[in-house]
């Protein structure tokens, strides 16, 4: 159990502070075009493209924290209003279908990022691979939090 707890806590806070640097890369990169394109007129193309993978490296990263901290969007009312059971199986039903919908997305998303590594992108011509990371790697670290979360919980 302390193995789990200390496993979760590194993925949270990896996944916490990996999306702060992103956020703070995001706003820097946002900045630096918006005063570029103020004082000179335009701003480097990569400037956009920056900002965008760094923002969907963030997302996807911080998914995990989010999790972990339990703000994610969930509705649940008609639930708490089921017997305890009742309730206790359509909360593992939902943890089934989570870690199939995250699996099925790490797999696809690996593939993609594997056929993928020959294309660069446009602007900074990095191969395209490097964007797309952030699905497998950040739905895995997804899926690790739920599951930590659920093993804590059924010791606990």
């Amino acid at each position: 159990m302390v193995f789990c707890e200390r496993l979760s806590r590194l993925v949270e806070r990896a996944s916490i502070w990996l999306g702060g640097f992103l956020l703070m890369l995001n706003i820097s990169d946002i900045v630096m075009g918006v005063t570029l394109r103020s004082l000179a007129g335009a701003a480097p193309i990569w400037t956009e493209e920056l900002a965008r993978f760094s923002m969907v490296w963030m997302v996807l990263i911080g998914a995990a924290a989010a999790f972990s901290n339990g703000d994610q969007m969930s509705i649940d009312f008609v639930v708490m209003k089921l017997p305890p059971r009742v309730q206790m199986l359509c909360r593992f039903f939902s943890v089934c279908v989570q870690t199939v919908v995250l699996g099925a997305l790490i797999w696809l998303g690996t593939r993609n990022v594997m056929g993928s590594w020959k294309m660069k992108t446009m602007a900074l011509g990095v191969p395209k691979a490097v964007p797309l990371m952030a699905v497998p790697i950040g739905m895995g670290m997804f899926l690790a939090a739920l599951l930590l979360k659920r093993r804590g919980e059924k010791r606990a």
